[in-house]
């Protein structure tokens, strides 16, 4: 790993890089599925598109807490760097990744316990990559993987063990939050993996900062907002059914959305869509209509 001259060792930052990817291109582009957690060898399906987070073995140097556990791509603060710069700089030491969409701050994540000789601060921030750019760069020497977050196969399990995600302001592998509750007099009541039976899936603290960066990932999701263009990325190619862009809503933000109203809001005068006026026939049953993003509004109006 390459790295800056004048560190400060104890002002880290990690970074929490999205992608969302379907099942088929997963497997197809994949070599080695050792670089997928959950592994997928062995089953059998579709199970669609997946949202998964950047992950790489924990450098002892770095992590001396985390020997033989995978953690988020980190390093320390340059003295004659600003934090975007060093994440900058730590995406392409760490990954080879050089990082074009827009990165944000997520929080200072301040566990006591991350480095035995050191107080360490971390600086963590958050952003989403298309597939297809971190893709050339999973496994090498830094054996850069995924780790799964959500997905629809996701989902259905969790239905299946937990009751109906209508109960659930989201669920993830990362976390979840429950729907409050008047009758009970309960609030948003989060669990994070540290409450669950399986535990941990990171070293360190970075399971919380994936659950954080995702909370936030999910207002990329709200309402009519356009998700293309807030996070910086298109990964269902430039024209698409409604339906690959309600699924791309569903495993990022870990709920389910009626298929009616999400298809009035998508095709409302203020939506962020237009039609190409083009059908896909490639999949079982009917034509489906085409969609693609809207011009841009004019300079003065964004």
């Amino acid at each position: 790993m390459n790295m800056t001259t004048d560190i400060y060792s104890d002002k880290a930052l990690d970074l929490v890089i999205f992608t969302v990817v379907d099942e088929a291109t997963l497997r197809s582009k994949v070599w080695d599925d050792e670089l997928i957690s959950p592994s997928y060898a062995g089953q059998k399906g579709s199970y669609g598109l997946s949202l998964f987070a950047v992950t790489v073995p924990a450098d002892t140097a770095l992590y001396p807490l985390a020997s033989g556990q995978r953690v988020l791509p980190g390093g320390y603060l340059g003295k004659s760097e600003s934090l975007e710069q060093a994440s900058h700089r730590i995406a392409q030491d760490r990954l080879g990744l050089s990082l074009k969409t827009k990165i944000r701050q997520l929080g200072i994540f301040d566990d006591p316990k991350r480095d035995p000789n050191d107080r360490v601060l971390s600086f963590a921030y958050w952003g989403m990559v298309n597939f297809e750019d971190i893709r050339k760069f999973l496994g090498g020497k830094e054996r850069v993987g995924l780790e799964l977050i959500c997905s629809q196969l996701f989902m259905d399990k969790f239905e299946r063990e937990n009751g109906t995600l209508d109960k659930f302001d989201g669920v993830s592998r990362f976390g979840n939050r429950k729907m409050p509750d008047a009758k009970r007099k309960v609030g948003h009541d989060k669990t994070l993996t540290s409450q669950t039976k399986s535990g941990r899936i990171l070293g360190l603290d970075h399971d919380d900062m994936v659950f954080y960066a995702w909370r936030q990932l999910r207002h990329a999701f709200d309402g009519r907002l356009d998700p293309f263009r807030y996070l910086g990325i298109n990964p269902l190619g430039e024209e698409f059914r409604l339906s690959d862009l309600q699924e791309f809503t569903e495993v990022c933000r870990g709920e389910r959305v009626q298929r009616d109203a999400f298809r009035r809001m998508m095709l409302a005068e203020t939506s962020y869509l237009s039609s190409t006026g083009r059908t896909d026939s490639k999949r079982p049953g009917k034509p489906a209509n085409l969609y693609e993003l809207s011009a841009p509004p004019p300079a003065h109006e964004q």
